[in-house]
């Protein structure tokens, strides 16, 4: 799950959206734009100088970029890669995204400080590490968050981010997400239990945001709107990726619009009802530890309250679908290995905490390596040279790195296409070792200066999902997903999903 300010610098302008709404109209108006997107965009590219960065070009003319990078993100990555070398450039028409594909490259990128040399600024569209929660958003997703976010929230994101970073590190927070992990996972995982089978990612998706919404925006948002919130974040989710609002400005209407502007006002209608519901009782919250009351009691932020909406419309979307990604992946590759399930078990007994596991952290960290997101991306502010080499990387320049294609580097890791959490076990401080000698080759939440400040939330949140599951119930296969559990949806707000997800029978554990 992966800095807030790489939220707003990292809400991974990563890859296209893979799917979209169509119908006629929508189709001729996107058409005409896009026309006039590509005149304008091909005479802006015209004047930037990218020294010696090799453009790459596959299919037709202007569209073939996109076409195929959208049909298979990972091997146009690899493909270019092999063919340009560790640095070049992709024409997507409306942008230039220049791609550094080597750990040495992937270390200046992720230590170079906008504060202090003010070399690449933190974009709205790109692969953010918002509150521990990794989450990426293709170029055109970045751009529409002005869409789901409030007037003068980016204006004051630091100030939110500097917050964010000192209420949910606070040891009596992390003592309160473990107590609200682990009561709400007991409480679903028993419900889940009275179903024949369930579909994984769809089951843990709900499962997750209860545990984020209780967290951050405390339990009166989770009992009285905590459905609806989960569907406010799906549809926004959806109308983000349709056509019309992928070429069009914010300022023209069409159906995706309204609907994205009218979920929108809706959750900034539950923010006023429940915070005019705590100023009303404010003895009820004296001592609470979710995140809106930290933010509340904090002088940086308490005159923000017109903002709070914003803030955490883009919370859920950063902890949601990286963290389903982590706990479900992780006990789809359980259920083909029942050896490391009984390994986790006896680790369990031994210390019920997950968080003390070894095996349990190796499982998560491999999760975190082996399905992690497709790109990075942050926006050059000033013109600069990369090191060691003649390139200019032009100012308003996208730039990205791949911490998918990195983690998949069998140069790094041997067997790197297999989930093998073991190699966290054989060797404890591997991480530390290919993460020095100025390179970063292990990055699933980020690295250096851009680090998430909530992975330890994101990793409470992660454990206590698995080792409750793990300590009180067996799972079996259900009807769908045991043949085949490797096809990656990358589509997803974040780490990328299984198509078509999978199917599971869970069980209690006899006493």
């Amino acid at each position: 799950m992966e800095n807030l300010l790489l939220t707003a610098n990292a809400l991974a302008l990563s890859r296209l959206p893979m799917s979209f709404n169509f119908n006629a109209t929508s189709i001729r108006l996107a058409f005409y734009l896009l026309f006039a997107g590509v005149v304008v965009a091909v005479a802006s590219n015209a004047t930037k100088k990218y020294g010696k960065a090799p453009s790459a070009r596959y299919g037709w003319p202007i569209i073939g970029n996109i076409v195929s990078y959208s049909k298979d993100p990972v091997s146009y990555l690899r493909r270019a890669t092999a063919q340009y070398g560790k640095i070049f450039r992709v024409n997507m028409i409306l942008m230039n995204t220049v791609w550094l594909r080597d750990i040495d490259l992937n270390k200046f990128y992720l230590e170079t400080k906008e504060a202090r040399h003010m070399v690449f600024r933190r974009w709205h569209g790109n692969q953010h590490h918002f509150g521990g929660f990794h989450i990426q958003l293709t170029a055109y997703q970045g751009l529409f968050l002005n869409k789901v976010v409030s007037p003068g929230y980016f204006d004051n994101l630091k100030t939110f981010v500097a917050s964010l970073s000192r209420g949910i590190n606070r040891k009596v927070a992390f003592d309160h997400y473990t107590a609200i992990a682990t009561e709400t996972s007991t409480s679903l995982l028993s419900e889940w239990t009275e179903k024949p089978e369930i579909d994984l990612f769809e089951h843990v998706s709900e499962l997750v945001h209860a545990i984020v919404v209780q967290c951050l925006m405390g339990p009166d948002f989770y009992a009285k709107n905590g459905k609806e919130l989960y569907d406010l974040l799906h549809g926004m989710e959806a109308d983000i990726g349709n056509m019309l609002n992928f070429i069009l400005p914010e300022w023209v209407p069409h159906p995706a619009a309204l609907r994205l502007k009218q979920k929108k006002n809706r959750v900034g209608e539950i923010f006023i009802e429940r915070l005019k519901e705590r100023e009303t009782n404010p003895e009820d919250w004296a001592d609470a530890q979710d995140y809106i009351s930290y933010t509340l009691n904090d002088n940086a932020t308490a005159n923000l309250k017109d903002l709070y909406a914003a803030h955490h419309t883009l919370l859920m979307f950063a902890a949601h679908t990286s963290t389903v990604a982590s706990v479900s992946w992780t006990i789809l590759e359980l259920l083909k290995s029942p050896t490391r399930i009984n390994s986790l078990r006896q680790d369990l007994l031994r210390d019920p905490s997950p968080q003390l596991s070894p095996h349990l952290q190796a499982f998560l960290k491999e999760t975190g390596r082996r399905y992690s997101g497709i790109s990075m991306l942050r926006l050059a502010r000033q013109s600069i040279g990369l090191p060691a080499t003649n390139i200019t990387i032009p100012h308003g320049s996208v730039v990205s790195i791949s911490p998918y294609l990195t983690h998949h580097d069998p140069t790094i890791y041997p067997n790197a296409d297999q989930w093998y959490p073991e190699r966290w076990l054989e060797e404890p401080d591997l991480a530390k070792r290919i993460n020095s000698a100025g390179q970063v080759a292990y990055m699933p939440f980020g690295a250096g200066v851009h680090r998430c400040p909530g992975e330890k939330l994101a990793g409470i949140i992660a454990a206590t999902i698995v080792g409750t599951l793990a300590q009180d119930y067996d799972v079996t296969w259900g009807s769908k997903g045991k043949e085949e559990i490797t096809g990656l949806d990358f589509s997803k707000i974040g780490s990328p999903w299984l198509k078509g997800d999978a199917s599971v029978t869970i069980i209690k554990r006899a006493a």
